[in-house]
């Protein structure tokens, strides 16, 4: 819920704000972006959208999104021949995933024409432009300037980074990247203002384009809402979850199951893809099912769980895992698992959410501690969120300092 005065002082100034997203996927940026969306709404911002995707993704953000905007602009990007022959095999697939993404999209205009006819001739404070995808950003250009926009303030906010995924530092940007490196630093151009979701990856893209630092920033993410059942109500025997991808070379879930066996008075559910080189068969309290499996079905097992777990990936700078802050609203304990060599700094953001979020190592005994810990801590557990994580005060930081 929005803090009842600073909605009151943000409404005085009623600034309006024209954002813009464009997307082919609903996926992990968007569900980061869409606390935005609704900060900016608690916030008392006036605030509208041009909204480009495909037909499949404008029917899920009119049902899920559209109600934090006053007026929306829907502009439907067509689905490629060479998309349908490059499903088709999995070489051919990558290949064009490089070449749309990384290639095409940074010299694609979409069409602004539903864009002019909507919000022609209304007067915005500023532009809220959210990446990735590139296309994102080139389609905010192309609307500030079609709409004659130019004097007014153009921000970015940077949900993942396009050429320092899975990097542990700059030094380690594979030469491949060399193309998502320069569309990342031409979408940095057109800025005034860049804002990144976490202050480890801001500082490394001001290394990495020291031209630009002077307009990059950080925001906290606020929380996603989540309609939870009774959870005064613990189930008898501890049921402690974990959902979301495990490729082994993404994220190393062994740890997580040698602490699973060790902890046989608790029960545990995984759901998500992964590979498992591991024999689970002697693990009797885990029940486990590989695949995606439907959102609907996911949200009802979290609800179900006592405790969420959250595991960090092996590499990147980009955030501790997103889970971490999806979950935070659920009435429960989160236990974020940390990994790689920048787990240190993680270990210290996730420190400074007022002990929302139990931390632990990705070791065994670490694991199993944490778990001990946030089941003893079930019988007086109250749902707390930091004031930090308040939406309306994350998007007064992005769109006013």
């Amino acid at each position: 819920m929005p803090i009842l005065g600073i909605q009151i002082r943000y409404q005085n100034s009623l600034m309006r704000v024209l954002c813009v997203y464009a997307t082919r996927q609903i996926d992990s940026n968007l569900f980061m972006s869409s606390t935005v969306f609704r900060g900016l709404k608690e916030a008392g911002y006036d605030i509208d959208l041009a909204f480009a995707g495909t037909a499949n993704v404008i029917e899920d953000f009119k049902r899920n999104y559209s109600k934090y905007f006053n007026d929306i602009s829907f502009c439907e990007i067509s689905r490629s021949i060479l998309k349908k022959i490059s499903d088709k095999q999995s070489l051919l697939r990558l290949g064009y995933s490089f070449y749309r993404h990384f290639v095409a999209d940074g010299f694609s205009h979409l069409s602004i024409k539903n864009v002019k006819k909507k919000f022609g001739g209304r007067k915005y404070d500023c532009i809220l432009s959210f990446i990735p995808p590139i296309i994102s950003g080139r389609f905010a250009h192309d609307i500030r300037k079609g709409l004659g926009l130019n004097e007014v303030r153009l921000i970015q906010f940077w949900t993942d980074p396009l050429s320092l995924g899975r990097c542990d530092s700059i030094n380690e940007i594979p030469k491949s990247r060399l193309v998502h490196k320069w569309q990342e630093k031409r979408l940095l151009k057109f800025a005034d203002k860049v804002v990144f979701c976490y202050p480890l990856l801001c500082k490394m893209e001001a290394e990495l384009h020291p031209s630009q630092s002077h307009k990059m920033i950080w925001s906290d993410i606020s929380f996603m809402e989540h309609k939870c059942g009774n959870n005064d109500n613990h189930n008898e025997i501890p049921l402690i979850g974990f959902f979301g991808a495990y490729q082994s070379h993404v994220r190393n879930i062994g740890p997580l199951l040698q602490a699973i066996a060790s902890l046989p008075q608790y029960n545990f559910v995984i759901r998500g893809d992964g590979d498992l080189p591991y024999d689970i068969d002697y693990i009797p309290n885990l029940n486990i099912e590989f695949g995606r499996r439907p959102l609907s079905e996911i949200e009802s097992l979290e609800n179900e769980c006592d405790i969420l777990l959250s595991l960090s990936g092996k590499s990147g700078i980009t955030h501790p895992a997103g889970k971490t802050f999806y979950y935070a609203s659920y009435p429960k304990p989160i236990i974020h698992i940390g990994d790689g060599v920048n787990s240190g700094f993680f270990k210290e953001y996730i420190s400074g959410f007022e002990d929302r979020f139990v931390y632990c190592d990705n070791n065994a005994n670490n694991i199993s501690d944490a778990i001990k810990t946030a089941v003893s801590s079930l019988p007086t557990f109250k749902l707390k969120i930091p004031q930090r994580m308040n939406a309306a005060v994350i998007a007064k930081k992005i769109i006013e300092e």
